[in-house]
């Protein structure tokens, strides 16, 4: 049977502390040639609302330890807004009942059937956060406990609480353009952590200083200029949009997320510019280790303490929907959560 999981479901048996330990495995997995990816593509069309465009997502991995493969789809309309006199590239709730389509979709490498069909919203956040963790786990200074943070979202959040699961947090300042969004992020925060969470009037405020920037925004533009960075201080982003190329060449040590060089965008001849917000920066992230050899110990995420590091937290690679939606479906399985689908709605008996 194939189960059929809500995020409510998923919540139940996924969280960031679950998300840090199904991750690291799979991503030593890979660099061991035990674990594969596919990078991720996008599809686009013209969009139904003025200045927007369709993009279908797609990126997969597969884990031979897990015995399973993941393939996560999205389906997004997009357009870019300005908040706060920022470009910014947002997904607009167009579906029905103004909401998102995400999917992952659960195979077994030992049978081929279809195990699970699980939304990809939490598991997203999660992924994210806890790739950006687990290389500040590595790469920031063992004593860092000041957090400047640059977004107040749902990714910010998880940056904050796997943050808070490798370090021990003191104090955290938090930046974002809306000083409502910000001010109720930091009281959420700061009551789920117990942790001083102060909202900031300008990103220079929230960045000097701090022992860790974390940025995660939706910006098309650079959001922190080189000049408040210091020796010490670990910076991760979230894309690469957000990082300007003199942070970048401030930095004394740089890891990526993936090598991938940009994402393979496929356009109606003549209509490049849909892919545009979307789009690299033509940065060769080949030339820098990946997460995955820091935590292979092939690569070193620190040498000094005086050190600027850098991490990229560039694309999103299937691995990490391969291990923590194989868990979500351990899990729910053992839970009785979940509902259970025909095997014969997705099988054939015709060879493909």
């Amino acid at each position: 049977m194939t189960l059929l999981l809500t995020n409510e479901d998923i919540a139940q048996v996924l969280d960031m502390p679950t998300a840090l330990a199904a991750l690291e495995p799979l991503y030593r997995d890979l660099v061991a040639g035990r674990a594969v990816l596919r990078p991720q593509t996008q599809t686009y069309l013209p969009g139904p609302l003025p200045g927007s465009s369709y993009c279908l997502k797609t990126v997969e991995g597969g884990s031979e330890r897990l015995g399973t493969v993941a393939l996560r789809v999205t389906s997004d309309v997009l357009r870019a807004e300005t908040a706060g006199g920022v470009e910014r590239r947002v997904k607009v709730p167009a579906a029905p009942g103004g909401k998102f389509l995400g999917l992952v979709l659960l195979f077994s490498t030992e049978h081929g059937g279809l195990l699970a069909i699980l939304p990809d919203g939490i598991i997203q956040h999660l992924r994210v956060g806890a790739a950006s963790a687990l290389a500040a786990r590595e790469m920031a200074r063992p004593d860092a406990q000041v957090v400047g943070l640059l977004g107040a979202g749902g990714q910010a959040e998880a940056q904050l609480l796997a943050l808070a699961l490798v370090r021990p947090l003191a104090a955290v300042r938090v930046y974002s353009p809306r000083a409502e969004r910000r001010t109720a992020f930091a009281a959420r925060m700061q009551a789920r952590l117990d942790v001083p969470v102060t909202p900031v009037d300008n990103p220079q405020e929230a960045v000097e200083g701090t022992d860790i920037v974390a940025a995660a925004t939706n910006s098309a533009t650079p959001v922190l200029d080189a000049a408040w960075l210091r020796p010490g201080q670990h910076v991760g982003f979230i894309r690469e949009f957000e990082m300007s190329d003199a942070v970048l060449a401030r930095a004394d040590r740089v890891v990526v997320h993936t090598r991938q060089g940009d994402i393979d965008h496929h356009t109606p001849r003549g209509q490049e510019a849909l892919a545009r917000l979307q789009r690299g920066r033509g940065v060769a992230w080949d030339r820098y280790p990946e997460l995955g050899e820091v935590l292979a110990g092939e690569a070193a995420g620190r040498g000094r303490a005086d050190e600027l590091t850098l991490f990229m937290n560039n694309f999103g690679i299937g691995i990490q929907f391969t291990a923590l939606a194989t868990h979500a479906y351990h899990q729910a399985r053992e839970r009785g959560l979940g509902r259970e689908l025909p095997d014969d709605w997705f099988l054939e008996t015709i060879q493909p």
